[in-house]
């Protein structure tokens, strides 16, 4: 994980209604749970309210101090990033999970999602990346790095038939435009990019990708990459 200058940490300031972004942080290393905590000091509309260092200790955290991000390590000595994401996201009203690691591996990123996560970054990843992320998922988007992108991809086209099955009777239930913006947003096409490939305003772009994510049942862009990727 890289540390910028804290010109990374910008945006527009906060009014008095808003309040910041509570984020807890998962990890067994003490000086990643340090780094992230010098990290997340520079960013004035996010707050580390409380970190947590193996996967047991994260409902009992979660619990104590209502976080809206869990940043959450995949590997950990007692219980996994992973199988601790799973139970978190069975909660009702469960914070957004964004798993933050060291290891930039294929299987991971697959069952990651799975269990509940949003989102997946490297910890090698810029300081911006990682405020960007929290913003993003706690606003209902799917932080991935580039990398996990692929993985993501990669990993449900091995995922096995019934799967593929179930992802293509998904796909059935969208009209023909709704199916077309689907496949470009899998092939990671901007909602401009797509308004240009079929000759749609932006605005239109953006209630055909709200209603496929509404008819597939999934949140943000990955979940409908996902949902192409179990299909082919």
């Amino acid at each position: 994980m890289t540390i910028r200058t804290p010109d990374d940490a910008k945006r527009a300031p906060m009014t008095n209604a808003e309040q910041p972004i509570r984020v807890l942080a998962v990890d067994d290393d003490p000086m990643v749970l340090d780094l992230i905590r010098v990290m997340l000091k520079a960013a004035p509309d996010i707050e580390l309210v409380a970190t947590a260092s193996d996967g047991d200790e994260v409902i009992g955290a979660v619990t104590a101090h209502h976080p809206d991000v869990v940043l959450m390590d995949v590997r950990m000595k007692r219980l996994g990033g992973i199988d601790a994401t799973a139970a978190l996201t069975k909660r009702p009203a469960a914070p957004r999970v964004i798993i933050l690691t060291t290891f930039d591996e294929q299987e991971y990123v697959p069952r990651a999602m799975d269990a509940g996560a949003v989102g997946f970054i490297l910890k090698s990843a810029a300081s911006k990346a990682l405020y960007d992320a929290i913003r993003d998922a706690h606003a209902g988007a799917s932080p991935m790095s580039p990398q996990s992108v692929g993985h993501l991809r990669s990993g449900y086209l091995d995922g096995g038939g019934q799967s593929r099955g179930r992802a293509r009777a998904m796909l059935e239930m969208l009209t023909d435009r709704e199916r077309e913006v689907a496949m470009l947003v899998a092939q990671e096409f901007s909602n401009p990019a797509i308004a240009k490939q079929l000759f749609l305003s932006e605005s239109s772009v953006k209630q055909y990708v709200a209603a496929v994510q509404g008819k597939l049942g999934v949140e943000g862009r990955v979940g409908i990459a996902t949902t192409v990727a179990r299909a082919e």
